[in-house]
């Protein structure tokens, strides 16, 4: 870290690895163990809400909302800033390097083994000045890496509440899911996010497929059952149940950084890389709002740009966003997105149950004619006039 980012950031800075899996122990209790005052805490994509969020008095932030952040984000708890998930290992080897990092792991004889979604752990690692280990019960996953760091202190587990329960796919999910699956390729390697939408999409693959995701979640095991899962898959995190976890221990999982799995570079090499995302809404150019919807933090933009931007150019590859054409009742086809997540230039194509509308090599006014062919019927001409054909 620059001089000058040191005198910008004076507080001890707490980072906890994170993940739906990641650790969450109170961080008073971590900052008293690791000797520091006046911390702020960081916080990545967490899935469960921890107990302490309510009543701390340190400042959080996080760079990822997701569901365990979104309330107290919108209550002004937790600050919210904006970044890709590739940019986090270096932010975290300047700006945010941490003082304090918490990991979870299992004690063994050959030390500790990580308990949890790697994510951005390996850079965290690397330029923590002090690690904190939450012991964690049972054997550590066959799979799972020894911690590279000699620990400060180690505190004991506390049983966190349960993760909230994954969405049902919908009629209109199952007909995406269908669509979606007809535009992955032979020898196509593919890419996923969290929700019923691509669970929808994970369940329509009849060719076999290979399997390089930031995230996976159980439907991974469906592939691997009925043998469409060509090779050993490669996520930074997981979010299922404990077979899951046992596709690890069996070697048909293996678990990589962020650093590996949201690669740029390695991303636009692999020929026919397909990346499936959802949106909250697309623009009827084609840019893509992940974030925020009336106002209200939803998420953040995470691996989504990541992965456009590499599938996008990746030889044979597309970038797919695919949603709902109304929620609510409300057109997710809109005129101009509230926040611009992922450019236009990296979304090839847009899918909705009306239809795929393909925007590859398109002027923006052929772009809107087909974005809004497959917005709901009842909200197409309010598009047009928005449009100002």
């Amino acid at each position: 870290m620059t001089a000058a980012g040191e005198a910008q950031r004076r507080r001890p800075l707490i980072v906890f690895a994170d993940g739906p899996d990641g650790p969450l122990p109170d961080p008073a209790l971590v900052a008293s163990v690791a000797g520091v005052e006046g911390a702020e805490v960081l916080l990545g994509w967490i899935v469960r809400e921890p107990r302490w969020l309510a009543t701390t008095d340190l400042p959080v932030s996080t760079f990822l909302t997701g569901h365990g952040t979104r309330a107290a984000v919108a209550a002004g708890r937790v600050t919210a800033f904006p970044a890709r998930l590739s940019a986090i290992p270096g932010l975290l080897a300047g700006r945010l390097r941490p003082d304090v990092l918490v990991v979870g792991a299992h004690e063994t004889s050959s030390g500790f083994r990580l308990a949890h979604s790697p994510g951005f752990l390996a850079t965290a690692l690397l330029h923590a000045k002090s690690v904190i280990v939450e012991r964690w019960p049972g054997k550590a996953p066959e799979g799972a890496p020894v911690i590279s760091r000699q620990a400060s202190a180690v505190i004991d587990r506390i049983p966190p509440p349960d993760p909230p329960p994954h969405n049902r796919p919908a009629p209109a999910h199952e007909r995406i899911g269908d669509l979606v699956a007809g535009l992955i390729p032979e020898g196509a390697t593919i890419q996923w996010g969290p929700g019923a939408i691509a669970a929808s999409v994970i369940a329509s693959i009849r060719r076999p497929v290979r399997v390089r995701s930031g995230l996976v979640t159980d439907e991974l095991m469906s592939l691997e059952q009925t043998g469409l899962l060509q090779a050993p898959a490669e996520a930074a995190y997981l979010w299922g149940s404990g077979a899951l976890r046992q596709m690890v221990n069996d070697g048909r999982l293996l678990l990589r950084g962020i650093e590996y799995t949201h690669d740029l570079t390695a991303i636009s090499g692999i020929e026919r890389f397909i990346a499936i995302n959802t949106a909250l809404q697309v623009g009827v150019d084609g840019a893509t709002n992940v974030e925020t919807v009336g106002g209200r933090v939803v998420s953040g933009a995470g691996g989504h740009p990541d992965f456009a931007a590499g599938a996008s150019r990746s030889p044979g590859g597309l970038s797919v966003v695919a949603l709902p054409a109304t929620v609510g009742g409300r057109s997710s086809i809109v005129p101009v997105p509230e926040r611009v997540s992922t450019a236009r230039s990296d979304v090839d194509i847009v899918v909705t149950e009306y239809g795929v509308a393909d925007l590859r090599g398109l002027a923006d006014r052929e772009r809107a004619e087909r974005t809004i062919a497959v917005a709901a019927p009842e909200h197409r001409e309010a598009l047009r006039a928005r449009y100002c054909w």
